[in-house]
């Protein structure tokens, strides 16, 4: 049995990620685009912008689509195209990022943190029931990690009670449920465009809809300079010397670089999710890895992969030693950030709060944990290194065993930051 490099042993994942595995952020396309618009001086408004919305919104199946400058901005425009104000509260999951409840607080009203399923990390529908409330508002959903939520089963409770659904699609560029694309299954999408995701702009956010009333909505809380080109029946053209006093325009630059991403975007999602799936493949057998399960008819998008971790299928082990040892190794892993909002001053020091009893949440931001980087190319032998790796890692429990004992003081988890993603 080969030594844990953890103990001095040879290092199992030897060939470089960045070389065989990533790609640049920013495709050459990108980069042509964008030096053409600063030629053109459209580096405030462009053209393009819209040609992407229509562009975008087709490949959702939406009728509307609306960029902005992130996607923070757009899940503000969709809970006030929503009628979200003060008092109305909106049903949310803790297990996300910060910003899929943050613009809750934006648009005066209240979260209301539900739990999570355990094996998809997404809204439980009977939580969702559970905590509706005569000043229930909206549903913000989010498809964690690129896995669509039970849309079919939250669309039914939303429609019994007359709310909302907000999805919240920053990961899953491209997931579909049941032959739909996440985006159109809701009342409103919104996706991300900043640096980290499938479709980079650097910052920026796009948000989708079929219904006219909420795109004007939208358009008339951070777009003043469009609000005049809206049809002449619309309520919302008199406010166009002003808008409603937010301005969320995106940057054309963002367009140029998002859009020559979503030239390739299914072909690179293709990559991806073979990839992915082939390290679940590999790593079948090993107990103390469950991964996150997916929806009978969905297709998730390996934006992000994350993985629950069972300590007592390996001898107690904890999840930072685990992840010690595997660094060591090579791989690229790390602590999860999410399912600590609902602890969170931003929103527990608010009137109102409504405190909450999260179990499956809380279970998950100690459990999860990224079991690999974003396989962005073809690169079968560092997928092989990373499975071998997990199973020496797994092989040797005894050897880890001993030095979790040695080092009881060792507890990087106690140190997560707020950022969604914390690699050793």
């Amino acid at each position: 049995m080969s030594k844990l490099a953890l103990l001095g042993g040879e290092k199992t994942v030897k060939i470089d990620y960045e070389t065989a595995g990533n790609l640049p952020c920013v495709n050459e396309k990108g980069l042509e685009t964008a030096v053409d618009l600063m030629r053109k001086g459209q580096i405030s408004t462009s053209p393009l912008v819209k040609e992407f919305e229509k562009r975008f919104a087709e490949y959702i199946g939406t009728e509307y689509g609306l960029c902005s400058n992130n996607g923070t901005s757009s899940l503000h425009e969709a809970l006030f195209a929503a009628g979200v104000g003060p008092g109305d509260e909106v049903i949310v999951p803790s297990y996300t990022f910060w910003a899929t409840a943050g613009p809750i607080v934006s648009a005066q009203g209240n979260p209301v943190f539900a739990d999570v399923d355990k094996e998809t990390y997404n809204l439980d529908p009977k939580a969702i029931e559970k905590n509706i409330t005569s000043r229930t508002k909206a549903i913000m959903v989010v498809h964690v990690w690129g896995n669509p939520a039970d849309m079919d089963a939250i669309m039914a409770i939303a429609r019994k009670y007359n709310i909302a659904v907000i999805e919240d699609c920053s990961h899953a560029h491209g997931a579909m449920l049941n032959g739909k694309k996440v985006g159109s299954i809701g009342d409103l999408g919104c996706f991300s465009l900043q640096a980290s995701k499938t479709m980079p702009g650097g910052e920026g956010g796009i948000l989708t809809t079929n219904n006219r009333e909420y795109f004007e909505r939208a358009v008339a809380l951070g777009h003043y300079e469009r609000l005049a080109d809206l049809p002449e029946d619309s309520d919302y053209r008199k406010y166009s010397l002003t808008g409603m006093g937010y301005k969320y325009r995106i940057h054309p630059i963002a367009v140029a670089l998002a859009s020559s991403a979503f030239d390739e975007l299914d072909e690179r999602n293709e990559i991806r999710n073979r990839n992915g799936k082939a390290l679940e493949k590999g790593l079948e057998g090993i107990d103390c890895i469950i991964p996150q399960k997916v929806l009978d008819g969905a297709v998730r998008q390996y934006s992000y992969h994350f993985a629950t971790y069972d300590e007592t299928k390996l001898d107690n082990i904890p999840l930072e030693v685990f992840l010690k040892a595997l660094k060591e190794e090579g791989v690229a892993c790390g602590f999860c950030g999410y399912g600590r909002l609902h602890k969170a001053p931003l929103f527990t020091e608010r009137d109102n709060f409504r405190h909450v009893e999260l179990p499956v949440t809380e279970y998950l931001a100690t459990h999860t944990f990224m079991m690999a980087p974003r396989f962005e190319k073809e690169c079968p032998e560092l997928i092989d290194q990373y499975i071998e790796a997990y199973h020496k890692v797994v092989n040797n429990a005894d050897e880890l065993k001993e030095y979790a004992a040695k080092n009881e003081d060792l507890n990087a988890a106690a140190n997560i930051s707020g950022r969604s993603i914390n690699l050793l």
